[in-house]
């Protein structure tokens, strides 16, 4: 092979390599998208006025939020949507509360790491 063909073999290899990481990206931006499309309806949902979730206990306000979800949700998408709806929340603390809240049969979990209202 002369040296052109090495180089246009080697670009071609190099736009393959490219577009697949444009496909890649392309679908991780929808996802981006349509995850916050549901935060938005769901942030909605959960401030509905007279129920404020800064005014519900942390336990009542995943209740509420699980409630309002269409979905199940993971304990990261709970943290989100409690910080969004004004109530500063992490993975790990909302850990704590789920396990109390599937004990006392308020949530279920319906897969590892999703949970919904029971």
């Amino acid at each position: 092979m002369n040296s052109y063909s090495e180089d246009l073999a080697s670009v071609e290899r190099e736009l393959r390599e490219a577009q697949l990481e444009r496909d890649r990206l392309g679908a991780h931006i929808e996802g981006l998208k349509a995850k916050r499309d549901a935060f938005k309806k769901l942030s909605a949902a959960v401030s509905e006025p007279g129920s404020a979730v800064q005014d519900l206990t942390k336990a009542d306000a995943i209740v509420k939020i699980l409630r309002a979800s269409p979905q199940p949700m993971s304990l990261g998408d709970i943290a989100d949507a409690l910080t969004a709806a004004g109530k500063q929340a992490n993975r790990n603390g909302v850990s704590v509360y789920i396990d109390g809240l599937l004990k006392a049969g308020r949530v279920v979990r319906v897969a590892r790491n999703q949970y919904r209202d029971a």
